[in-house]
């Protein structure tokens, strides 16, 4: 297994050392694992675009011919603004301190896939790709400081996969998935009100946490591709769950007025671990050719996100440190438009409702700071021969403003205080991709 990591680690290197932004996708996924599927605001499943199927419907790799291979880059641009409204230290006292700056971080990840077809009823693949991600990071002095300074989530899953094709009409496939993923959680501490009341959210004062740690789960995922006729096909794809137990280090910062004190000498460096679930997933998709130029997609995708209902950090020898999130299951709903003039050229365009698992700004939490939000997408594949095609991708991301007033909800949180304010958040997300046909 601790071999495996390696090997994963090594792969996905560029991915693993970028992580991703949240603002692409509700909750933490990464949002998007190709740049064709991309153009139409990821409605494009039944479609079968190219290798890229590995990830959206397993079933799609009996509609690709011979052996083929895809290359995937995209960038992340987001623009994460906090206004503050009134933010309280646990002693009542106002926090003084900035809004955090952008705390988006702009971010490059790559995704690979190859297919191979065994004979007319058999094709195996390989996949390697982020499916979740997320980034945030906060200027040291912001009001915020004391709940989180910097959150990132980072995976990569290869994810072998074969597809059966049974008749002219159904297709099913299957995968399995080998997730790494790798987590940092620090916030500041509010060591000033342990030592004296009067020195609450003094910067001077304030000490940090910091808890880092990685694992890797083990999943699958399935689907079926019905060929209803010759210009309509339906999909249904579910992937599951992964359990993850991050093992790592909590470390502390104190100040060095503190380190002689009772307080300073409490906070020891230990080993931590935090459970983690990735959540599952069901999508039903189609695509119907109205016209030799003119194709629709679309696509609902459920999203058992309630699993994440609290971050827990177990520390050896100390109390577990909880965030209580409470988030809720999500549906994202999404079209999309397909235009080929001739043989050179397709476009693309979509739109996407995604909801997000945060439904109150009590339960608000500033690592990832989320609302429902629509995608405008537009794409373009250039097909530069039979055996080469380029696909390149924008997507626009809008959050819904968005107020956060988060209290303590468990006992551990009460030295966090509080935070309340105001959440301007989106995003511009490019895509690149080389497709090739052997």
């Amino acid at each position: 297994m601790k071999q495996l990591v390696r090997s994963l680690k090594v792969i996905g290197a560029g991915s693993l050392m970028l992580g991703s932004a949240s603002v692409m996708a509700s909750g933490y996924h990464f949002g998007t694992q190709s740049a064709s599927n991309q153009g139409v605001a990821n409605s494009g499943a039944a479609e079968v675009m190219d290798a890229s199927t590995i990830f959206y419907n397993p079933a799609g790799l009996s509609r690709l011919e011979g052996a083929q291979v895809s290359g995937v880059l995209n960038v992340i641009m987001p623009d994460g603004e906090y206004t503050n409204i009134k933010s309280t230290t646990a002693t009542g006292k106002t926090i003084t301190g900035g809004n955090g700056g952008n705390f988006g971080v702009t971010t490059a990840v790559p995704h690979m896939y190859g297919s191979y077809q065994i004979n007319d009823k058999m094709t195996v693949g390989v996949g390697l790709f982020v499916p979740f991600g997320s980034h945030t990071d906060y200027e040291n002095d912001w009001v915020g400081r004391y709940q989180t300074l910097e959150s990132e989530i980072k995976t990569i899953n290869l994810n072998p996969s074969i597809s059966y094709k049974v008749n002219d009409t159904v297709a099913l496939g299957a995968g399995l998935s080998a997730q790494y993923i790798e987590g940092t959680l620090s916030k500041a501490l509010d060591l000033g009100a342990a030592a004296n009341s009067a020195l609450s959210g003094n910067k001077a004062y304030d000490g940090k946490s910091e808890v880092k740690g990685d694992d890797i789960g083990y999943g699958y995922n399935f689907g079926a591709l019905f060929t209803i006729s010759d210009a309509t096909r339906v999909g249904l794809a579910y992937r599951s769950k992964i359990r993850h137990t991050l093992e790592g280090d909590l470390k502390f910062t104190v100040p060095a007025a503190l380190q002689p004190t009772a307080i300073g000498r409490s906070l020891k460096n230990t080993s931590a671990k935090l459970n983690v679930e990735t959540p599952e997933s069901f999508s039903i998709n189609g695509f119907h050719q109205f016209t030799p130029e003119w194709a629709m997609t679309a696509d609902y995708t459920w999203t058992g996100h309630s699993r994440f209902d609290e971050i827990r950090i177990q520390a050896t020898g100390r109390t577990d440190t909880v965030t209580v999130t409470n988030w809720r299951d999500t549906n994202r709903y999404s079209v999309g438009a397909i235009y080929t003039p001739n043989a050179s050229w397709v476009f693309r365009a979509g739109l996407a409702y995604d909801q997000s698992p945060e439904s109150n700004e009590a339960e608000r939490i500033a690592s990832i700071p989320d609302s429902d939000r629509i995608w405008y997408a537009l794409g373009a594949r250039y097909n530069i021969n039979k055996n080469n095609s380029i696909d390149l991708a924008a997507i626009y991301v809008q959050l819904k403003d968005s107020t956060i007033n988060r209290k303590p909800l468990d006992a551990s949180e009460k030295a966090a205080g509080t935070i309340n304010g105001n959440y301007s958040v989106d995003s511009i997300t490019l895509g690149m991709q080389y497709n090739h046909r052997f």
